[in-house]
């Protein structure tokens, strides 16, 4: 009996008081450990939805290159960059402010419409002309109203990467607003040390005022031509204008529209971009250049939210990502890898990119 009562005392004493715990350091340590796993995983997370959304993006870039070729098939040729209607421009008149401020012409976007399933939408918008100077000019309209269908966004032209506005604004007393993009067409370029497609330039591209080029005209091959390329928020495209107190702001976010030019050829970029030196791919303008300009600021060059460079729709089909690294140089230095890619017939080798 007495050694039953020893046993169950010394059995007492090796039990503790209290149930054992994690002590402050076990937890700081548990703690740490969860920080390293998350700081592993989310590198990991963000870039499988870059990559979807990368995917995303190229995959209506195909729908669009798809739209072009089909249009191409119907019509013989790829639709205009934008259209003023009648006989081949004489562009210094074109670019005359007396056609210039007419604004609202119909582009790319919306002519291959049909082409991409959305002939509802089409069949929406409704065009007029005006003589201006002997030439008839193009004008964008709608028979909605005030809802109207060009001012719509259109799903097939948002790349996910991005947050577009619900609309890109325009100047009072002309159209309201236009539907935003993320897809603009290439011009190349104009050849010149400047990169500003005005007076009598010629583009060097296969998208541009009235243009109306068949495969046969890209004699550089449709491999190796620019189509169709990204263009973000980033990239703004005057955001002010103010030699006229009749007009108004231009929202200042940046992107394209779709459906035509807005205002004045002014705003060309926001449905045609270049390819030139001076506007290197993804390049941003900071706001400090802006303000520095009076509040105004333009940018003419591609960009978008991939990082390290952006989708290209080429006159074949095929959609490549171009690095922001790109070989870039304008005249006077021989052109780069990025400005022969631009131009439909340079003659000039590309070689692999």
């Amino acid at each position: 009996m007495f050694a039953s009562i020893q046993r169950f005392t010394m059995q007492l004493r090796r039990c503790p008081s209290h149930p054992s715990g994690f002590t402050l350091v076990e937890l700081l340590v548990v703690i740490a450990i969860i920080g390293v796993l998350v700081g592993l995983l989310l590198p990991a997370v963000q870039s499988a939805r870059e990559t979807a959304r990368r995917s995303a993006c190229t995959n209506k870039l195909k729908q669009i290159g798809l739209a072009m070729q089909s249009h191409h098939d119907a019509r013989k040729a790829f639709p205009s960059g934008f259209m003023i209607t009648g006989t081949t421009p004489n562009y210094a008149n074109i670019w005359s402010d007396d056609i210039r401020f007419r604004g609202n012409f119909v582009a790319w976007g919306a002519l291959i419409l049909p082409f991409l399933e959305l002939q509802e939408v089409f069949d929406q918008l409704t065009y007029s002309t005006a003589n201006v100077n002997g030439v008839d000019v193009g004008r964008l309209v709608s028979s909605l109203s005030p809802a109207s269908v060009h001012t719509r966004p259109q799903p097939v032209y948002s790349c996910p990467a991005d947050t577009l506005p619900t609309r890109r604004s325009t100047f009072t007393g002309l159209m309201a607003s236009f539907g935003p993009s993320n897809y603009v067409g290439s011009y190349g370029s104009d050849g010149s040390s400047s990169g500003q497609l005005c007076g009598s330039a010629r583009p060097q591209g296969v998208l541009f005022a009235n243009s109306a080029l068949s495969i046969k005209n890209i004699t550089d091959g449709t491999s190796k031509t620019l189509l169709v390329g990204e263009v973000s928020t980033d990239q703004k495209h005057w955001t002010y204008f103010q030699s006229s107190s009749s007009y108004s702001s231009l929202d200042g976010q940046g992107a394209g529209a779709w459906a035509g030019v807005p205002a004045q050829l002014k705003f060309d970029g926001m449905v045609l971009r270049d390819v030139h030196a001076n506007h290197p791919l993804n390049f941003q303008l900071s706001q400090e250049t802006i303000e520095n300009a009076g509040g105004r600021g333009d940018h003419d060059g591609f960009g978008s939210k991939h990082p390290g460079g952006a989708n290209f729709v080429f006159c074949d089909g095929a959609v490549r990502f171009l690095s922001e690294n790109i070989q870039s140089a304008s005249p006077p230095s021989a052109p780069g890898l990025y400005q022969r890619l631009g131009d439909r017939a340079d003659g000039l080798a590309v070689g692999e990119f």
